[in-house]
């Protein structure tokens, strides 16, 4: 199965998969294709990589470059790994998600939070991000989950997840997890 974790900046995506990543043992760093840098984890690969300390790891970590070739990847490693799973904006585009689902098994789970958490949590982190960009990433989640409600009706609900709190995180951890399995 493949897992996608998406959402707008600060809605805990990074902070999710550092939880999962810390249930999955060790981690052997691997770059299975050019440029895909990643975390293997016995038959679970994370895409990216999560240094103990950095705070912007994973997808937000490899090159731009990595789009145009993502698919390629996806199809080239789906049967090595049981679960391929990543998170963030690289990789988190209407296009990429909803050729996903219709190609692989794959769960696409996007992050919400309530405006005032938005608020704290970019305080919180000291962000530079200018309210244009957030709004122009508001934005493009937007379209994501109109493209998505448009595309896979049926499923559309089933894709969003409030995270709000410590206990909403580990309830999608949870949720998350018995995937993995």
């Amino acid at each position: 199965m493949i897992i996608v974790i998406g959402g707008i900046p600060c809605s805990g995506k990074s902070t999710l998969m550092r939880e999962i990543i810390s249930g999955l043992g060790s981690a052997e760093n691997v770059e299975p294709m050019k440029l895909f840098s990643c975390q293997k984890h016995n038959d679970i690969l994370v895409l990216g990589r999560y240094a103990e300390g950095e705070p912007f790891g994973g997808t937000d970590r490899l090159s731009y470059g990595t789009i145009k070739k993502f698919r390629e990847f996806i199809d080239k490693e789906h049967t090595n790994y049981k679960h391929i799973i990543f998170e963030g904006d690289r990789f988190f585009r209407a296009v990429d998600v909803e050729w996903l689902l219709d190609k692989h098994d794959s769960k696409v789970l996007i992050l919400t939070v309530d405006a005032e958490e938005e608020a704290r949590r970019h305080k919180e982190r000291n962000d530079t991000q200018t309210e244009k960009w957030l709004r122009g990433r508001r934005k493009q989640i937007h379209n994501i989950c109109e493209d998505l409600s448009f595309t896979h009706p049926d499923k559309y609900k089933n894709h969003f997840r409030q995270v709000n709190n410590k206990e909403d995180m580990y309830v999608v951890k949870d949720e998350i997890n018995k995937y993995l399995r």
